[in-house]
């Protein structure tokens, strides 16, 4: 076998290998990931993401923030998602929550996860926490981080 033909069948039997593994963001790590702000913000509350990798993807994603009173959920909390939405913004953090977790599971990237009108700030925090652990889901370090946010 002359060394030609060897070369283009060595890079025909890698082109496969090649194509699943690595070069999308699917190649993430199975396991459990959380990343949470470092600090409570000016209203009190905490900025969460935690999700979930199966068969090298993000199939389940919770993004919320906690009360530093009482643990509160902000997307369950009625009074502070009517005080939101009577400030005239159009969405809620019930709402923007849901919008950016579907974007996210769509895109599989925080750097193309649509933006959320009226949640601009929220939308921001979202990607840098989801954006720390992409780096982590691609090398399967799970468990929690703290980020500092922005």
């Amino acid at each position: 076998m002359s060394v030609l033909k060897w070369a283009v069948l060595s890079v025909c039997s890698l082109i496969p290998a090649l194509l699943m593994t690595g070069c999308s963001p699917e190649g993430y790590q199975d396991g459990s990931y959380r990343a949470e702000a470092s600090d409570y913000d000016q209203y009190g509350w905490k900025d969460y993401v935690q999700l979930t990798v199966s068969d090298g993807k993000v199939t389940e994603i919770e993004f919320d923030a906690v009360h530093e009173q009482d643990s509160t959920k902000k997307s369950e909390d009625l009074e502070y998602q009517q005080e939101y939405r009577e400030a005239g913004l159009g969405t809620d953090p019930a709402d923007y929550s849901a919008k950016l977790e579907d974007s996210y599971l769509e895109s599989q990237k925080s750097s193309t996860v649509d933006s959320v009108s009226g949640a601009t700030i929220s939308t921001g925090r979202f990607k840098q926490l989801t954006k720390a652990l992409e780096e982590r889901m691609e090398k399967g370090e799970t468990g929690t981080i703290t980020v500092t946010l922005e």
